[in-house]
């Protein structure tokens, strides 16, 4: 690590502020961090050579890469940006290993510029040796851990596909991958949850264990049922031996869950197979930018998806056109938590 550290900045949340402009939910994030107002965070970035090959091992595309480096946050130019990168560095080291309680990072406005676009993946490029020492003393092999952590690669080529900019858009994942919670086995990933200090309303999780959260990385190919066991499998033997909480299920959060797929897709589908997996499904929400999203890269700023966007898709592959014929006839998508027992 070098690029040196910075002073101490006498900077403020409302010094930050008042210099950037942020949306009202982005600064609702950023006052969540640890540390609150005060206090002035340092950091230290590796130098180019260092995090060009870090960001390879990272699975990040060399156009990735390229925009990366061009946008190296500064704490002369970059004063404010750098109160934030530092204040989020804090964050994740102060709460490695602990799944978080709420949501994402946000999306920097875009009078943030390249550098404002890039700040988050210089934040895990900062904390990457932290989350790697988390993982050494978790006894998580070495090949899982890389796995894990190139999730960033998929991340930043989602981003990219999705709005044409390179850098990170507001991100689920990241904050999960880099807190040392989420782990890559196979074709799937899972993150630890809170345990639930009650019962939930569905009868698949006791008080006092908790749920493995599965995802469905995009760069896995087929969701091929196969490799789904083998993924699930070693979930079963990873977890317990490494972490304290007491997992009592499997939980799916996506339009993956949505039971309407099934009346598009063949029963062969992978999709569906996936699905029937999953036997308890709860927390229904209208979600129809996650398919456009996920299968098309597109995104719209309506409340309804415009009947233009429609005309626009392709509708080569079934889930295409299921998508957009569903969409079409007035339907909706949604998201949807499925849970399979341990």
């Amino acid at each position: 690590m070098c690029s040196g550290r910075s002073p101490r900045s006498s900077l403020d949340i409302d010094d930050v502020q008042q210099r950037l402009h942020l949306p009202e939910p982005t600064l609702r994030w950023l006052r969540t961090l640890h540390g609150g107002r005060d206090g002035s965070p340092r950091t230290a970035l590796p130098d180019d050579d260092e995090a060009d090959r870090l960001l390879t091992r990272l699975g990040v595309a060399s156009i990735d890469r390229a925009t990366t480096l061009r946008a190296r946050p500064d704490p002369a130019a970059h004063p404010e940006l750098w109160w934030i990168m530092g204040r989020l560095c804090d964050d994740l080291r102060s709460t490695m290993g602990t799944p978080p309680a709420g949501g994402g990072w946000p999306a920097f406005p875009q009078h943030t510029g390249s550098a404002g676009r890039h700040l988050l993946v210089w934040a895990c490029l900062a904390v990457l040796p932290d989350v790697r020492r988390y993982h050494a003393r978790h006894d998580v092999p070495d090949d899982i851990s890389w796995a894990s952590l190139a999730a960033l690669g998929t991340e930043m080529a989602s981003a990219r596909r999705l709005t044409g900019a390179g850098g990170l858009d507001a991100t689920w994942g990241m904050p999960r991958v880099f807190r040392g919670v989420t782990y890559r086995l196979g074709r799937l990933a899972f993150d630890r949850q809170r345990p639930r200090p009650e019962p939930p309303d569905h009868a698949v999780l006791r008080a006092g264990h908790s749920g493995l959260n599965t995802h469905v990385p995009a760069d896995g190919g087929p969701l091929d049922p196969a490799a789904c066991d083998t993924s699930f499998a070693m979930a079963v033997r990873f977890f317990p031996h490494r972490f304290p909480e007491r997992v009592g299920a499997f939980g799916c959060h996506s339009w993956l869950m949505d039971e309407q797929l099934a009346n598009y897709l063949p029963e062969t589908s992978n999709i569906v197979r996936f699905q029937r997996r999953f036997r308890t499904f709860v927390d229904r929400e209208q979600a129809d930018w996650a398919p456009l999203e996920n299968v098309f890269h597109r995104r719209y700023e309506s409340d309804e998806v415009p009947p233009e966007l429609l005309d626009e898709l392709p509708r080569t592959t079934t889930l295409q056109r299921a998508v957009v014929t569903h969409l079409r006839r007035g339907g909706h998508w949604y998201n949807q938590t499925g849970w399979i027992p341990v």
